[in-house]
């Protein structure tokens, strides 16, 4: 059996996740069930949407009157007791921020990571994806769990804006599958919003 430790290392808990107070007209709009997972695990499925995929108006203008946008959108599948690979969005672990929007397995957790093992690979054996541009994760890092420490862990379950310049993953113990739809967030001059800048955005939405 394997143990997790709790990493004693002086590490922020708000630099990984926020969860927010967004009401639920928000929340995309998405059939969920058009794809099929079967026999699927997190790498082998990996969608990428448009804006227009959301179908909510709202949510997209919700992130215009933040001077924001979203031109990568992808739905990211965890099957019932399973987990996704540990990994960061980028190789130079710049801090980009993601809104994350969890469906279904209520107990599962998003999982970051501190590790002594790191590999840079490409996007396609990383993450699944055939997207090489450096802002659409061309190079990523992955990490195995025997050399790693969870230095975080959250139930989001509920709206959230995420550091995916950090290693993480996901975590799914339930017997429900899970989907998580996520927004790479950018600003209006096309530049991926950073997590930092991504705390002041959404500040006045946080839900304490």
């Amino acid at each position: 059996m394997m143990v997790y430790l709790v990493c004693l290392r002086n590490y922020n808990v708000s630099n990984y996740c926020k969860k927010l107070n967004l009401p639920s007209k928000f929340t995309p709009n998405i059939d969920l069930t058009q794809w099929n997972t079967e026999g699927l695990n997190w790498i082998q499925f990996h969608k990428i949407l448009q804006p227009s995929d959301l179908n909510n108006d709202y949510l997209l203008e919700f992130l215009e009157s933040l001077g924001l946008t979203s031109r990568w959108i992808e739905v990211f599948y965890t099957p019932p007791k399973q987990k996704g690979v540990i990994h960061s969005d980028n190789a130079d672990k710049i801090e980009w921020s993601k809104l994350y929007f969890q469906f279904g397995a209520n107990g599962s957790t998003m999982r970051w990571w501190d590790s002594d093992s790191v590999q840079e690979v490409s996007t396609a054996s990383g993450h699944g994806g055939d997207r090489t541009d450096k802002h659409y994760h061309g190079q990523v890092l992955i990490a195995d769990e025997e050399n790693s420490t969870i230095i975080h862990e959250a139930d989001l379950q509920t709206p959230h804006i995420v550091n995916v310049g950090q290693l993480h993953s996901s975590y799914n113990p339930t017997s429900e599958k899970r989907f998580v739809v996520t927004l790479a967030l950018f600003d209006l001059h096309n530049q991926r919003l950073l997590w930092k800048d991504a705390m002041k955005k959404f500040e006045e939405y946080y839900d304490n």
